[in-house]
């Protein structure tokens, strides 16, 4: 009895997506060695694990990928798969050119890789870092669209696994005495803040509110029990877009560009599938560390971490909701080593 022969289809989209195996390789975390065996032939029934990774790193929604799982026999991706896929992200590098990223799995899935790096994390938002943020409001992040449901839970529960695998290494750095800069517009700031506050006060979502005060009392309670570790600076100047440097003052720092950020809200449409890109390349890394000078050249003078936490409780109380910052600043302050909801 012969065996089955598989199609190409693997095959076929690497060749197809113009990138070399090495690149492959790199985005995936797949071995260079089993990519050269796949292309040539040698592997005709490739894992399932392999090609989820590949065509993850290629930005292939969950549901397209299960379409190509079921051309080498394959059931749709399920929580069992996650572990494998997992192992191959942790072995992804982020070296040379430009990598980009579509969307919000991807983007969660190269923080982790950054997460791992480890080192001085330097973040250039309107806000604190998401890291500082409690794993449930992580969660209530807008997806991106899939066809069905069951793509749509497997998506969930992958997400949920690796904003869980970040927030664990994050506080693994910190425990370290890894720094993280932040450098926040204060405009940018003010409208965020005024914006997500008033829309979720409007819902009446008080539970989503409660994490977005933890969120904030993560970040500023941090920024005063380890002011040399947690920095959190505003800056009279706004760069206009958001990204990171992770091991920023090390041999081989990466950058993780998230992409433009304009001092307007207003925009209907919410979901954005184009994230940016991340890259090591020097050149590129030059570039992002002249706007950090700048930033650095703009902060506002005398502000200090326990100012920040007198605008961020004015910031709630605006809204009538003091008390969930307050209280949450409390419990955090109770404790004198790191502590983080």
């Amino acid at each position: 009895m012969s065996m089955r022969k598989y199609p190409d289809t693997l095959n076929d989209i690497i060749a197809k997506s113009g990138l070399n195996l090495n690149s492959i390789c790199k985005l995936s975390g797949v071995s260079n060695t089993y990519l050269t065996k796949l292309g040539r032939g040698l592997i005709n029934h490739p894992g399932k694990d392999k090609i989820a990774s590949i065509l993850l790193a290629l930005n292939y929604r969950i549901a397209d990928i299960n379409s190509v799982l079921a051309e080498y026999d394959y059931q749709p991706l399920n929580k069992h798969d996650i572990p494998a896929i997992l192992n191959n992200n942790r072995k992804r590098k982020i070296e040379g050119p430009l990598m980009p990223h579509y969307d919000r799995l991807y983007f969660e899935l190269m923080l982790v890789v950054f997460e791992q790096i480890g080192g001085t994390k330097i973040v250039v938002k309107d806000v604190p870092s998401g890291v500082y943020q409690p794993y449930m409001l992580y969660m209530m992040k807008e997806f991106q669209l899939e066809l069905d449901g069951e793509a749509e839970r497997f998506l969930y529960e992958l997400t949920g696994q690796v904003v869980r695998e970040r927030l664990a290494l994050f506080k693994e750095n910190c425990r370290k005495g890894h720094k993280i800069i932040t450098y926040m517009c204060r405009e940018c700031l003010d409208e965020t803040m005024d914006r997500t506050i008033n829309k979720i006060v409007g819902k009446k979502d008080m539970g989503r509110l409660q994490l977005y005060a933890r969120y904030f009392a993560n970040a500023v309670s941090c920024a005063i029990k380890f002011p040399d570790q947690h920095q959190l600076r505003v800056t009279e100047r706004c760069s206009m877009f958001e990204f990171l440097i992770q091991d920023a003052d090390g041999r081989k720092p990466s950058l993780n560009f998230t992409g433009s950020s304009k001092h307007s809200f207003n925009n209907p449409y919410d979901q954005h599938n184009l994230e940016g890109f991340s890259t090591s390349a020097p050149a590129m890394l030059n570039l992002f560390k002249v706007e950090i000078d700048m930033c650095e050249a703009a902060i506002i003078p005398g502000s200090s971490p326990q100012e920040l936490r007198s605008y961020v409780s004015d910031k709630f109380g605006k809204w009538k909701v003091g008390h969930f910052f307050d209280e949450a600043m409390d419990e955090l302050m109770s404790t004198p080593g790191l502590r983080l909801f």
